[in-house]
């Protein structure tokens, strides 16, 4: 069994992001999001979406995590977050998903690490990230981080849940 690998993520890795993204929705967000739409999420759909972020790095990067069954996660972060009262040294956990089938064996917390880092090293001095209210267990997993409700709330008109704001210092 070769260790995780956490590299920077390439064109080359849009479709096997996608079907990480795809089949983790499906199984993380099932009960929590209307099965409709998670049974039209569409691995192609999310590949150009995918190639499509990855050529536009800008204020983002994507990180990428390689086990013995490939690309199994990844974490995009934006640099800096997309919310306009986030403060001016604040990035973003724009998102981090890991394939169902390698859950619980560090690949999500080896793939957070490596992004705190790297923003850390880039000077940023805090970070946020959105999760819906009623995800107990991913907000179990950031808390592990620092991670801490800070205020912020929004609807998701496209779910139907609510996501609140979690922010912690770098």
């Amino acid at each position: 069994m070769r260790a995780t690998i956490v590299r920077p993520a390439t064109h080359e890795d849009a479709a096997a992001i996608a079907h990480v993204h795809v089949r983790s929705w499906r199984v993380a967000y099932r009960g929590l999001v209307p099965d409709a739409i998670l049974d039209r999420i569409s691995v192609q759909q999310r590949t150009t979406t995918w190639l499509q972020m990855l050529e536009s790095i800008d204020d983002a990067f994507t990180l990428v995590a390689e086990g013995d069954a490939g690309l199994v996660g990844f974490c995009s972060m934006a640099t800096p977050s997309r919310d306009d009262d986030a403060g001016e040294a604040t990035c973003e956990v724009a998102a981090i998903y890991v394939a169902p089938s390698v859950w619980r064996v560090g690949i999500g917390d080896a793939l957070l690490d490596a992004a705190l880092g790297k923003v850390r090293q880039d000077g940023w001095r805090e970070v946020t990230l959105w999760v819906f209210a009623a995800n107990a267990g991913a907000q179990a997993f950031y808390d592990g981080f620092g991670f801490a409700p800070d205020g912020a709330e929004m609807h998701d008109q496209s779910s139907g849940q609510t996501e609140i704001r979690l922010r912690a210092s770098l």
